[in-house]
């Protein structure tokens, strides 16, 4: 079940912001752990202050007029999610995780400008993923651009890397343009080809990266 936290922006920066989550009162402070399934915004309402995202995961999505769900962006820990163009929001932002969030104020320009910049590189990189790559290198792109930004530490000498993964295979699917079966045959094969492994579906392995960054760049085939 969605928890929604609708923001106020009239209220100042020192003060808590009492919002409803679910049938219980609670608030949204300057920093505030949420749970996973929170809506902070939604597409279309009137926009909130921007937050920094200290730990956890969250998707960005906008809805299509037929209700299906076209994720835009998956962010973790130091991203600055929030409106700054506009009054009302052109995306719903849902957590995938716990999270922890910090309210961002608006005389901070250069942080503003520095996450527009990285949120517009991950906007191109992500339309040319969808436009141009096949559903193996869409998979074998996300599972290691997930992995940068949520892998767990390692010792030095572990060449494996363990991360995360909060999406659900429907979560990937829309996301990357493609079926909820597609995703699955596609963490299968790379399973069965020694690329990467699973005992829990939101714990991934990756036991290869070249390979699956040469899947991913369309040099090999899986």
């Amino acid at each position: 079940m969605l928890h929604v936290v609708p923001v106020s922006t009239s209220l100042s920066s020192h003060s808590s912001i009492p919002v409803p989550c679910s049938s219980k009162a609670r608030f949204f402070k300057e920093r505030d752990f949420v749970p996973p399934g929170t809506v902070l915004f939604q597409q279309g309402h009137p926009t909130v202050p921007q937050f920094r995202l200290s730990e956890g995961c969250i998707a960005l999505s906008q809805t299509l007029a037929d209700g299906r769900r076209q994720i835009v962006d998956i962010v973790g820990p130091g991203a600055l999610v929030g409106t700054v163009l506009g009054d009302k929001n052109r995306m719903t932002a849902e957590t995938l995780s716990y999270c922890h969030i910090e309210r961002q104020h608006g005389d901070d320009v250069d942080k503003t400008y520095s996450a527009i910049c990285e949120a517009m590189k991950r906007i191109e990189a992500h339309t040319v993923l969808l436009g141009r790559k096949t559903a193996p290198e869409r998979v074998a792109s996300a599972i290691l651009d997930l992995s940068e930004r949520f892998s767990r530490p390692q010792r030095a000498h572990f060449e494996s890397r363990v991360f995360n993964l909060y999406l659900g295979r429907g979560d990937l699917a829309d996301w990357l343009g493609l079926s909820l079966e597609t995703v699955s045959r596609c963490f299968t094969r790379f399973k069965r080809a020694g690329l990467i492994d699973f005992d829990e579906p939101e714990i991934v392995t990756l036991l290869n990266t070249p390979a699956l960054q040469a899947i991913a760049d369309g040099a090999a085939s899986a």
